[in-house]
């Protein structure tokens, strides 16, 4: 299937089986990548309004029946559910990973493993480039986005020479300043590019407002920050009784993988 060529999903099995699919009932996949959640939730009888704001997903994503495709960053779901007739919903998904396209696509700048420009944006029509930030940037502006977003010990030294060693073009340029930090250091860039932590922080409450009652929320994350908004959101919709939470613990996969979920009371 074309899709499982674009991504293989993580826990998909699992996610899917959180959402508990009625037949006939409407589902958002707020991230739908190459589709790999969403055929299954359709081959489970569900009708599905999927999200991505990345043209190259939407491409790879096969036209099934049921699905509607939308490009759209998900922190706009509210108005593009309604847009679509998607409101009340009895699941919602969001997959918070990279696909494996993305990361094997040189031109795309995500992967430090790749020579390619330092892009890292997830929709092309985004204003800045990881390149526009690395070149611009002042030493303490670079080194609040190395330490908040890569929990980098040495983020102020990595700006310094980082900027001493300006223009920045690939993504060999920084690797070869970054060695050792630079997984964390690409993570840091593509957050503050695509602004991800604001769009997860965005989403959370809307995705909540647009389930129906008994309507379930599956969260994919992938590394703490982003499993720390979830679960002090979970925490707080739980404490005031508005959700049950289906897992206590995450739940773990592959690439640090963490899921959690909840059903609307």
């Amino acid at each position: 299937m074309q899709s499982m060529h674009y991504h293989n999903p993580v826990l998909l099995q699992e996610a899917v089986a959180f959402l508990a699919v009625i037949h006939g009932s409407k589902y958002i996949d707020c991230t739908l990548g190459g589709g790999g959640h969403t055929a299954e939730i359709i081959r489970l009888g569900g009708i599905v309004l999927g999200l991505d704001q990345d043209p190259e997903a939407l491409s790879a994503c096969p036209d099934l029946q049921g699905l509607t495709k939308v490009r759209s960053n998900f922190s706009h779901l509210t108005e593009v559910a309604g847009r679509y007739g998607f409101s009340p919903v009895s699941g919602i998904l969001i997959d918070l990973g990279l696909s494996q396209h993305q990361i094997d696509s040189s031109h795309r700048g995500f992967s430090f493993q790749k020579n390619g420009p330092l892009d890292m944006r997830m929709d092309p029509d985004l204003p800045h480039t990881a390149a526009t930030l690395i070149n611009q940037l002042s030493t303490n502006q670079l080194t609040r986005i190395f330490k908040d977003f890569g929990e980098i010990p040495v983020a102020k030294h990595l700006s310094q020479k980082i900027v001493s060693q300006r223009p920045l073009t690939t993504t060999q340029d920084l690797l070869k300043i970054a060695g050792k930090w630079s997984q964390q250091a690409f993570q840091a860039l593509r957050m503050a590019v695509n602004d991800e932590l604001g769009a997860l922080n965005s989403v959370l409450p809307q995705a909540y407002e647009l389930l129906s009652p008994s309507g379930r929320l599956v969260v994919i994350s992938f590394h703490s920050l982003e499993d720390r908004i979830v679960k002090i959101e979970f925490k707080r919709l739980f404490e005031q009784k508005s959700v049950t939470l289906l897992n206590l613990k995450p739940l773990f996969g592959e690439k640090s993988a963490k899921l959690r979920a909840y059903v609307k009371n």
